[in-house]
């Protein structure tokens, strides 16, 4: 193993939804999105990614096509021109293939004024040519039972 390709992150959430534990045997797909954000503009970027993606994640947990999602900071600096990290956790790939349209659908019902206005929201909080994502696929996952409620 060559230890220089090893990144390891220690985040902090700002903002999380968490749905009802997977059935057993579920194995996540998870995927992180690094975004750069511009100095001094980390307030003003999660108020943006509240108010407008935020929503659409909420929905998609609430109709099962996520099992969680969160918006986190890098506690400890460590690597990488980011500065702020979201992830999506999906029972299977199929449910990460609805996120696009999700969001497409979302931008799509609003108005064009609207979507310049998205658009010119994010411009002005981050530096896109920085953003990196990744997907992974748990090869172990379990949630362990809890003592009070006998819920997973």
């Amino acid at each position: 193993m060559d230890g220089s390709k090893t990144r390891d992150w220690l985040i902090r959430d700002l903002v999380a939804n968490y749905g009802p534990p997977p059935a057993a045997g579920v194995l996540p797909v998870a995927r992180y999105n690094f975004v750069k954000v511009r100095p001094g503009k980390g307030a003003d970027y999660r108020r943006t990614w509240e108010k407008y993606n935020k929503p659409v994640f909420d929905k998609l947990v609430a109709d099962g096509t996520l099992l969680a999602f969160g918006l986190a900071v890098e506690e400890v600096k460590t690597d990488g021109d980011w500065t702020h990290f979201v992830w999506i956790a999906t029972p299977t790939m199929a449910a990460a293939d609805k996120i696009g349209p999700a969001f497409t659908a979302d931008r799509a019902r609003r108005s064009e004024k609207e979507r310049n206005e998205i658009t010119e929201a994010f411009l002005e909080v981050t530096e896109p040519d920085k953003a990196r994502s990744i997907v992974t696929r748990s090869r172990i996952f379990k949630v362990k039972q809890s003592a009070v409620s006998g819920k997973q």
